[in-house]
């Protein structure tokens, strides 16, 4: 890593991390994140003990919401911000490379949705406190599941970065992403219709639902961590080309 590198991912930290949308945004995430954790808690007080908390936790629909919805509304301004206010011609024609810019980026974003998720870990403490360990918590399956919401989380963090350095219009880059993200989950949505059995192959391969079932419960499946890695690769080499492309128009 260049040393413009380390000085535009503490710009990008800053960025991020002092925003008062990023204050709303995890402000709301852990509204949502407590509510939900609370349902879950419900659930197995009425006699369910087949299944852990956290296992209820990353399958129900609160989860979705905030994982396919959130990541687009924090990385709409990432280049969009930049083209509006001008400041991308400064930045492409100082002596930094393109990597340096894109990675910067991406990692402050990706240090952030991480931030977001940490205090999660605190509501099964509580819990686990309050029910005196009643309900058993599968430590190997809780990691699994934080480790694909990480891997999802930085694989959709590379489409909105994509979406966002393609338009100086935050609400298109935000709207671009999320249309993106949602294609890709309601696919996998797709496996549960009855559909042939090679296509229901193909379909579970991008399941992101039918991925945390499998994480969930405590089965590390490398597809996945396949599929998530590329993907991210895929689309931070896509948004090379275009800064690419908009240095030499500059």
């Amino acid at each position: 890593m260049t040393r413009a590198f380390w000085v535009l991912l503490r710009r990008e930290c800053g960025a991020i991390f002092l925003s008062p949308v990023s204050h709303v945004i995890f402000a709301l995430f852990h509204l949502v994140m407590v509510f939900s954790f609370l349902v879950c808690a419900d659930y197995l007080a009425h006699g369910v003990r087949n299944v852990t908390v956290m296992q209820v936790f990353f399958l129900i629909g609160y989860f979705w919401f905030c994982l396919v919805g959130m990541v687009p509304i924090f990385t709409m301004r990432l280049f969009a911000e930049e083209y509006k206010s001008g400041t991308i011609e400064l930045l492409l024609s100082a002596p930094v490379l393109e990597w340096d810019v894109i990675l910067s980026k991406y990692l402050a974003c990706a240090a952030f949705y991480a931030g977001l998720w940490l205090p999660t870990l605190a509501y099964l403490w509580a819990y686990q406190t309050l029910t005196r360990h009643q309900v058993p918590v599968e430590w190997g399956a809780l990691g699994a599941s934080y480790l694909l919401v990480m891997l999802i989380g930085l694989f959709y963090i590379a489409i909105g970065l994509f979406a966002s350095s393609l338009t100086k219009s935050q609400i298109l880059a935000a709207f671009g992403s999320f249309v993106m993200i949602a294609l890709l989950f309601f696919t996998g949505v797709l496996g549960y219709t009855g559909l042939g059995a090679g296509l229901e192959r193909l379909i579970d391969y991008v399941a992101t639902v039918k991925h945390m079932q499998t994480f969930a419960g405590g089965v590390l499946d490398t597809r996945p961590v396949v599929f998530y890695s590329s993907g991210a690769i895929l689309f931070l080499f896509m948004t090379y080309m275009v800064m690419s492309w908009r240095r030499l128009q500059s």
